[in-house]
């Protein structure tokens, strides 16, 4: 069963920009695979698209067995609770510790607070950091930080897990350590789709690599 797909999809904002022209592709359950293509060559609008933060001018996207197209409003959260999403720039809370952080999502879906914690301290685990549930994340290091949003994007056990240029800030060694953890994660089941620009690490990982290159899908291998 495909976890996404798109079927002839064409973003044009107001502006009169083409963000996506006729994009094709599907990305099997349980599949991990990196989206690639330079700046401005609509990898983040294809990630919005699969989010619902926007809508295709025309074409069809799929998240498992649901068509975005015919979701209300309404549902949503329910879709966006099934995806797990890391950004570059971690978007952590600085006036909360690190385990309100990724326990968050959890308090905001209203998840029993102790089967909260436990499933917050699991995440924390996870990506090595329980020992810092009590730090602010500003005393972390940026690696550090990026796996607090790591661990806040799989605290729900996500079915799909995407990630946005999630090792732009990082250097080469801890850019690993991430790529790592994400292929962990898609090991026990989880399908990853990950936007980067950072070739050499995507050829070294050998997964699938989806290329956009002005709106445009012009590689799949």
């Amino acid at each position: 069963m495909a976890a996404i797909r798109f079927s002839n999809v064409f973003k044009r904002y107001a502006s009169g920009q083409d963000a996506l022209l006729g994009v094709n592709f599907e990305l099997a359950s349980g599949e991990m695979a990196f989206l690639t293509g330079h700046s401005g060559a609509g990898k983040s609008t294809l990630l919005r698209l699969i989010m619902l933060m926007e809508r295709p001018s025309r074409g069809q996207v799929w998240v498992g067995q649901q068509d975005l197209s015919r979701l209300h409003r309404s549902q949503i959260p329910y879709l966006r609770r099934q995806i797990g999403v890391v950004f570059q720039n971690h978007q952590l809370l600085f006036d909360r510790s690190v385990f309100d952080n990724v326990a968050l999502p959890l308090q905001i879906s209203g998840y029993d607070p102790a089967d909260a914690a436990r499933r917050a301290r699991a995440a924390l685990d996870k990506v090595g950091l329980l020992a810092r549930e009590k730090h602010n994340p500003v005393t972390l290091s940026t690696g550090e930080q990026q796996r607090v949003g790591i661990a806040r994007a799989i605290v729900h056990k996500p079915k799909l897990l995407l990630a946005d240029e999630p090792t732009g800030n990082l250097d080469p060694e801890l850019s690993e350590d991430i790529m790592r953890l994400f292929g962990q994660f898609n090991s026990i089941g989880t399908t990853v789709l990950i936007a980067s620009h950072d070739l050499s690490l995507i050829n070294r990982m050998q997964h699938r690599m989806l290329t956009l290159r002005n709106g445009r899908l012009v590689a799949d291998v």
